[in-house]
């Protein structure tokens, strides 16, 4: 399994005014792919293609004043279907399947993200805050097609978009007192998919509403210590990118991933400005929780 690229970009920053910035950038890439497939009796079968995918962002902020600004932002990207390379042609798990083959047959799947925000430093730029809200839209979404084991694999039929806010904060709170803060609210949803009674379903082992809250305590110029918590809503089993699995009898999702929340400390203290000691101890409650399960729910 091979994968060669080549990429190119440009970025510029161009100062339209005192208060007006305009960001442009644009990004090339040319790859070579290739995978080499051998079955049980030692017959071998070579995919492989190339494609050029081009993409870029834009960017208009407005320096409201000293502290505060306002942006809006569009960027895109691309990701190639090449298939997942530890199932090798195993079509019903991802792999990379023919005749007439998905190689053939794919396109890249294509990204675009559109973001406004605000970005404001505070209390004599000690703490930064941000907000934003954004929309992201993938489109030519892999997805298993006709049959899971059918010939086809898996083929650009999905589309999918997630929308949202965040807020965040960074910084000293005072002398002692420093934190690291964000929170995003989310709503995932299927716009197309192969199988039609997908649409409009959650997007499968995605957590709509995550937080993260670091709080540091410098006792004095060598010692320090802290914590973070971090949070997760409740996710849906289900195959990777489109729709969660959806139970029409019930008119629920089959497998519900629990929400969880976790509590990490850690202390630092600097004997020399050669040696440093970190204690770091994570999940200190010791608590029992899942980061994602597969399609049919049987495990996590």
């Amino acid at each position: 399994y091979n994968v060669d690229t080549l990429s190119l970009y440009a970025l510029d920053t161009i100062d339209l005014s005192d208060q007006l910035t305009l960001t442009l950038g644009v990004r090339w890439d040319d790859f070579d792919y290739s995978n080499t497939l051998r079955n049980a009796q030692g017959a071998l079968t070579v995919y492989d293609y190339s494609d050029q995918l081009w993409n870029g962002n834009a960017a208009l902020s407005y320096q409201i004043n000293d502290q505060g600004n306002v942006y809006l932002a569009f960027a895109t990207a691309s990701d190639i279907n090449g298939g997942e390379s530890d199932v090798g042609g195993s079509c019903g798990y991802g792999g990379l399947c023919g005749t007439p083959g998905q190689v053939v047959l794919s396109q890249p799947e294509t990204v675009q993200n559109i973001e406004l925000g605000s970005k404001w430093d505070l209390f004599d730029n000690r703490l930064l805050a941000t907000v934003a809200v954004f929309q992201v839209t993938k489109d030519d979404v892999m997805e298993s097609v006709g049959d899971a084991y059918s010939q086809l694999g898996t083929l650009n039929t999905g589309k999918n978009q997630v929308r949202g806010m965040e807020f965040g904060l960074s910084g000293n709170l005072s002398e002692r007192w420093s934190t690291q803060f964000s929170v995003a609210l989310m709503d995932s949803e299927v716009l197309d998919a192969f199988v039609s009674n997908q649409i409009g379903k959650e997007l499968s082992n995605f957590a709509d509403n995550q937080a993260f809250l670091q709080l540091r305590y410098q006792a004095n110029s060598k010692f320090s210590l802290g914590g973070a918590l971090t949070y997760s809503s409740e996710m849906y089993a289900g195959q990777p990118d489109p729709a969660a699995g959806f139970n029409a009898t019930t008119g629920a999702y089959s497998s519900e991933i629990p929400g969880y929340t976790t509590v990490d400390v850690f202390a630092n203290y600097e004997f020399t400005e050669k040696l440093k000691l970190r204690l770091n101890v994570g999940n200190v409650f010791d608590r029992n929780y899942y980061l994602a399960a597969y399609r049919s729910g049987s495990f996590t």
